[in-house]
């Protein structure tokens, strides 16, 4: 079984690092390439599933500058914080006898 790390927005699976700032709220396989190359592009075929998960969105949060704009409503400032791997639900694909593959 490959050693899943996160860091930031990068998912670190033995010490390849893949940036899914990207793909903030959608779901992501993580594929392993008959080369041993990992992608999380979709195509037809792969040697083998590592993980799956679904990348969270980035938090946006209004902040009131105490500012009044020509009509006195309160002009506000988008404050971003970035997406948080560290909180995702990683589902780890082991493999069985027959070839298949159970999430473990």
């Amino acid at each position: 079984m490959k050693n899943i790390t996160v860091k930031d927005t990068k998912l670190i699976i033995d010490a390849v690092e893949i940036d899914l700032s990207d793909n903030a709220g959608k779901k992501v396989t993580v594929f392993e390439e008959i080369d041993g190359s990992l992608t999380i592009e979709s195509k037809p075929y792969h040697y083998k599933s590592i993980c799956e998960l679904y990348v969270p969105l980035p938090i946006i949060t209004s902040i009131d500058t105490g500012k009044k704009d020509k009509e006195g409503m309160p002009i506000t400032e988008n404050s971003f914080t970035p997406i948080a791997l560290d909180k995702a639900d990683i589902r780890k694909f082991e493999e069985v006898v027959d070839g298949a593959y159970k999430r473990t």
